[in-house]
């Protein structure tokens, strides 16, 4: 007999299937979209905030104080000052310093006696050539009264002659005489010039124990003193033994330098030139090439330049180191010592138009913008009227991302 059926399968019964309903998309497509939801997040967060995050390195350059011959240099190079005139000066005979009258620096003239070697033994000397002179000059007169009484002989021998009342052994014997008379005039003559010519010899060896400066100019060194010995011109030629003194023309004073081969091919004579020595690097000297020497130093490649200088040298001194600058222009004197611009580099500038600009770093790296009102060109940099002081770091060629306040790192 069938049983009946329950309650609970009664609601069971009750309920109704269902099918599940299909995906629209596949798992893969759903994953692929999160991701790129999260990128598009994650660039404009990014933009947003990178900036702010991390600090960009930027190329600085700086505001420098440039002068007028910079800014028309065509080389630079260094040297030192020489004088194109100087001599060691030194006696023709050696002997012992008996006055000296000079010292370091002293200024001297062409000609003017600096010292003074003892002189008696040649003042002896001279007065012994006098003597001999003297002694032949009255030889010469004896041999010339001699020569005149044989004349007068020869000439009363020829009349008798001719009246026959003398022999011919008298004849002979007169132009003998008169022969005689006349070698010994000839050699007393000898005897005066030997005699003249021996007094000139002791009177230039009087004359070198005076110790004369050879041309004007100043003394740079003293080489000896009272008293010393000094040997002659066998110790001249380079402050060795034997020299008096130093002497250097201050009014040849250049500049020389080397410059290396391969620039000097834009050097001729005449280029102008300005000279800064160490010793003054407040001041600077007009100047213009005056010699390009026609030599290769092969150790160095390079070739010595001289410089002339144009402005005055007062206090410049022989071997002050100097740099010196060409220039593809000449400068007059008041370009040269006008106060330098300061310039900086044309990539720095925003140019938006109607305002001008540079992004100045802060020594924390901030930036900020800072207006400028730019001249002419200074060589490769350009000048400005105003803007930041000389010193400061600008950003160069800044990106339109750059903004004021933002922090940047230095690329090095």
């Amino acid at each position: 007999m069938p049983t009946e059926p329950s309650l609970i399968d009664e609601l069971k019964s009750l309920h109704i299937e269902r099918e599940r309903p299909s995906r629209s998309l596949p798992g893969w497509a759903t994953t692929l979209i999160v991701l790129l939801v999260l990128a598009l997040a994650g660039a404009l967060a990014w933009k947003l905030f990178a900036n702010k995050l991390f600090e960009p390195e930027v190329e600085t350059g700086t505001v420098a104080l440039v002068s007028q011959s910079q800014g028309a240099q065509l080389l630079v190079a260094t040297g030192y000052v020489v004088p194109q005139r100087k001599a060691n000066i030194s006696p023709r005979i050696g002997g012992r310093v008996a006055k000296l009258f000079v010292e370091d620096g002293s200024v001297v003239k062409a000609g003017q006696v600096i010292a003074i070697l003892e002189d008696a033994d040649y003042k002896a000397q001279l007065l012994q050539s006098q003597a001999d002179a003297a002694g032949a000059a009255a030889r010469e007169v004896n041999a010339a009264v001699v020569l005149t009484d044989a004349q007068r002989g020869y000439d009363r021998e020829q009349i008798v002659q001719q009246k026959g009342v003398s022999t011919p052994q008298a004849a002979d014997t007169a132009v003998a005489r008169l022969g005689q008379a006349r070698a010994l005039l000839a050699a007393a003559h000898a005897d005066v010039a030997a005699a003249r010519a021996r007094i000139a010899v002791a009177r230039v060896a009087l004359d070198n124990c005076y110790v004369k400066a050879p041309f004007g100019g100043r003394i740079t060194q003293k080489l000896t003193d009272i008293g010393e010995i000094v040997f002659g011109a066998v110790g001249a030629g380079g402050g060795g033994p034997g020299g008096i003194a130093s002497l250097a023309d201050f009014t040849t004073l250049q500049v020389e330098a080397d410059v290396s081969e391969s620039q000097v091919a834009k050097l001729k004579l005449g280029t102008p030139a300005e000279i800064v020595l160490d010793a003054f690097p407040e001041r600077r000297f007009r100047a213009r090439v005056a010699e390009v020497r026609p030599r290769v130093d092969r150790a160095k490649a390079t070739v010595t330049v001289k410089v002339a200088f144009v402005d005055d040298t007062t206090d410049v001194l022989p071997d002050m180191g100097a740099k010196v600058t060409f220039l593809s222009k000449e400068l007059d004197e008041t370009a040269t010592k006008a106060a330098p611009t300061p310039a900086l580099n044309p990539d720095s500038v925003i140019d938006s138009g109607e305002t001008k600009a540079v992004l100045v770093v802060a020594p924390d790296g901030t930036l900020s913008r800072v207006p400028v009102v730019t001249g002419p060109p200074l060589g490769s940099l350009i000048s400005l009227r105003s803007g930041p002081p000389a010193g400061s770091r600008v950003v160069r060629r800044p990106s339109p991302d750059l903004k004021p306040g933002m922090k940047v790192k230095e690329k090095q």
